[in-house]
């Protein structure tokens, strides 16, 4: 009886400290979900600003997945921080985006025909960590959520 007492006292302080914990960086993932979308705002903008110097159409894969993973993060750092159950739907989705946009520049890698080529289809370390730590959060709602931490 002892055991089993201790053992849900210390399921709810660990649901409780993830909780809190989750709560605190999805108000830094707010704040780095709205710097996100004034970057994807800024690389619009610069697409159509080379599209009018070249008169070539710019590849806006970038641009576009920067946009959406923006307001993912965006809206999972506001379910976070209110600790919502539905926080799992946004984050689900920027991990799946994610993968998406990885799928995609390897295919454009290995339909590449020259350096620049390859340059461009090459996913950068900071989007690699970026899915990372979005993988580590989605796992970490989930467990949340089983445990009754998110409502």
């Amino acid at each position: 009886m002892f055991w089993v007492a201790l053992q849900d006292a210390m399921l709810t302080t660990f649901s409780t400290l993830l909780t809190w914990g989750l709560r605190l960086f999805g108000g830094f993932w707010l704040v780095g979900g709205l710097l996100a979308l004034q970057k994807a705002r800024q690389a619009y903008l610069i697409d159509n600003f080379l599209e009018a110097l070249s008169n070539e159409k710019e590849d806006r894969l970038t641009s576009c997945f920067l946009l959406i993973g923006s307001l993912l993060t965006l809206f999972s750092g506001a379910g976070l921080l209110i600790s919502t159950q539905w926080v799992l739907i946004p984050l689900a989705l920027l991990v799946l985006s994610q993968l998406v946009y990885f799928r995609i520049k390897e295919l454009r890698f290995q339909q590449a025909t020259n350096d620049e080529e390859r340059s461009d289809a090459t996913v950068q370390p900071s989007t690699e960590n970026a899915f990372i730590v979005s993988l580590v959060v989605a796992i970490a709602a989930f467990l949340c959520w089983r445990l009754g931490g998110l409502r």
